[in-house]
């Protein structure tokens, strides 16, 4: 009797043990059934659409000699499930540096921020026209792909990471994109094409300045006068040229429209300390850093300008 006694106690611990593990397997089965099922259902989803370019609010998530990144903040969608569905887009340092001779690529993924995990969609190839000249699908497997350093937009998508923003591929094009070298022939044999003449406004601007870049400038926006950047890139010319009043007009007009454009509120905020007004000059240059806070470097850079370190802090 005290045999089998101690047989059974010792047989209750194992089968309890038993059920809980079976208990336990059963909600691990159905916890990757169900990330297999929605990887699944979004990698579906995601198929059937190659992204195109888009024309919306870009935030700059990385730069390097090779290529810059980008977020479609218009695109971006959050799941009630913590998931993050957005559009990545990429611009190449030259019209066909991005492997396979591209110029820009988009991709369309869903990001688990909780897991940092990442199921890729369609590829979109396109030429330097924004034309597309191929797609493929992206990889990340039946459960996604675990999130590595090269993943720049996590950082963005699941922290809140700000970075610069831009209105639409074809500004990011011309901040990014070695200029082609018929720029100048080619707008000048398109005088109604409003991206030709802003892309050889953008020339001038940085390092392919001629004579006639400010009406260059002019005739872009003359085209196209809803073109921020055009207008911010005539602002610059216009200060560094010493037409002082017509530059802060352009200001004037781009934060009209738009008041939480950080370039063109530490343009102005440059023209306040060029007429010495110190104050005023730095209310706006604090407004443009707390929207953008590496705007005063990217500008020196991209315009070519002496900003002293007094006039890039707050």
């Amino acid at each position: 009797m005290t045999t089998a006694r101690r047989k059974t106690s010792n047989a209750m611990p194992l089968m309890v043990f038993g059920a809980v593990s079976v208990v336990a397997l059963g909600g691990v089965g159905i916890w990757i059934f169900s990330d297999v099922g929605r990887a699944r259902k979004e990698a579906e989803a995601a198929a059937r659409v190659v992204p195109a370019m888009p024309d919306g609010k870009l935030q700059l998530v990385s730069s390097t000699m090779q290529e810059a990144d980008y977020i479609s903040l218009d695109d971006l969608k959050r799941g009630e499930d913590g998931s993050v569905s957005v559009t990545l887009v990429r611009i190449g340092r030259k019209v066909d540096s991005i492997e396979g001779g591209a110029a820009m690529v988009t991709r369309r993924e869903s990001v688990d921020c909780a897991s940092r995990r990442i199921f890729e969609g369609r590829i979109g190839i396109f030429d330097v026209d924004g034309r597309l000249t191929g797609a493929t699908n992206g990889y990340s497997g039946d459960r996604g792909r675990p999130a590595d350093s090269g993943d720049y937009e996590i950082p963005a998508v699941c922290d809140g990471k700000k970075g610069r923003v831009v209105q639409g591929f074809r500004v990011a094009q011309r901040e990014v994109q070695a200029l082609p070298d018929d720029v100048a022939a080619r707008a000048e044999t398109r005088p109604d094409d409003a991206e030709a003449w802003a892309w050889l406004c953008a020339a001038g601007t940085r390092n392919r300045w001629r004579d006639r870049t400010p009406d260059d400038c002019a005739h872009a926006l003359k085209l196209r006068p809803d073109d921020h950047a055009t207008r911010i890139d005539r602002a610059f010319i216009l200060m560094k040229i010493g037409r002082a009043s017509e530059s802060d007009a352009e200001f004037a007009r781009v934060l009209a429209d738009d008041p939480r454009n950080a370039t063109a509120l530490y343009g102005r905020s440059l023209s306040h300390a060029l007429r010495g007004d110190e104050a005023a000059a730095r209310k706006d240059r604090g407004a443009a850093m707390d929207i953008e806070e590496d705007v005063p470097n990217w500008i020196a850079r991209t315009y070519n300008l002496q900003v002293s370190h007094h006039y890039r802090v707050r």
